[in-house]
Parts: C-alpha cells; structure tokens; sequence
C-alpha cells in the first residue's frame, strides 16, 4: 500500500473520534439525530477499540454541549424551553418528564432512565440550568450517564459485527447497519407524524 492511502486509513480513527465529540456537541444542543448512529457505525467499520474511544469523546462532548444548554436554561428559562419546543422530535411530554425529573433528588438516575427511554440530553440540559444545579456538577455527571449508554451500544454493536464478519463483508455490515438506522428512524417520524 502506497504511502498517501496508509496515513489516510490512519487519520480515520482520530477523525472518527473528532466527529463523535462534535457530533454529540451538536446534538446535546439543537440537533436531533442521535451521535448513536455515528458511533455505531465506527464500532462496525473500526472496531470496539475506537468505538470506544469514539464514545467517551461523544460523552465529553455531549458535556460541553450541555454545559451551552445549562447556561440557557439558567438565564433564561422561559426561552431555552420554548428552544426545545422548536427542535424536530422533542415532545412537550418529552419536555416535561426531563423537567420533572431534574427537579427531583436523583435527577443522576432521571437522566440515566432518560438516555433509553427517548427523552433528549438536551431537556436534562436546560432543566439542569433552571434547577439552578452547578455547571462542574451537571458536567461531571453527564460524562458517564452518557457514555454508559455509547459503551453499551457500541460494544454490542462491535460485538455482532464480528460475529457476521464470519459471512459478511464490511460493506453488507455497513448497509445492515445502515438499514437498521433507516428503518429506526422511520418508524420514529411515522409515530412522530401519526
């Protein structure tokens, strides 16, 4: 292999790994596909070891994204909630049980509970800065409430692929990887627009 496509093959991993980080900035902020798309996708065409590199830089910048959430939401409540009533796929219900529960004690475990069952980072964000919650303390937890969540996806991931790697070559792995994504999606507007 020549030398300009090996230093290509091995910028991938760093690149992957600035994309995650920017990616979940993006979406712990306005932007409303999940960085879970992009991490999985990592963990199929680079495997567990920068999937999982790829998901602590997501989990670091998912923090930093909601660090910008955190400061609306403490300035100007009123105004970072209607925000979220504008971002595609964020429900009022959505909204109002990420409020609930960063009002509550173990608001840790409520965005916990939240990074599965549907409800955006960005709500925890925003509620966390109108609760009045430290930024070093909201950051700090957010780290590994996220990447709890990007190591189990990725690993599992990383994990099926290797094991259809035996009949399946990258590119049938990416498109089922793609597919599965397609249809998740799909599914979400169709209910979404129901």
């Amino acid at each position: 292999m020549s030398a300009a496509p090996q230093a290509l093959l091995s910028a991938l991993p760093l690149a992957a790994i600035l994309a995650a980080f920017a990616w979940s900035f993006a979406e712990a902020t306005i932007f409303f596909i999940v960085v879970d798309v992009l991490l999985t996708f990592i963990a199929v065409a680079l495997g567990l070891r920068v999937a999982l590199l790829a998901s602590l830089a997501a989990a670091i910048g998912a923090a930093c994204g909601g660090i910008v959430m955190w400061r609306y939401g403490l300035s100007d409540p009123t105004a970072a909630t209607a925000l979220l009533a504008t971002v595609p796929l964020v429900s009022a219900d959505m909204i109002g049980k990420g409020m609930a529960g960063m009002a509550e004690a173990n608001w840790p475990l409520a965005m916990l509970q939240g990074s599965v069952t549907g409800i955006p980072y960005k709500v925890y964000a925003v509620a966390a800065g109108k609760e009045g919650l430290t930024a070093l303390l909201f950051f700090s937890v957010t780290i590994p409430v996220r990447l709890v969540r990007f190591a189990v996806a990725t690993s599992l991931v990383a994990a099926i692929s290797a094991l259809l790697g035996r009949r399946l070559d990258l590119r049938r792995r990416l498109m089922l990887m793609a597919t599965f994504w397609l249809l998740f999606y799909g599914e979400f507007w169709w209910r979404w627009f129901s």
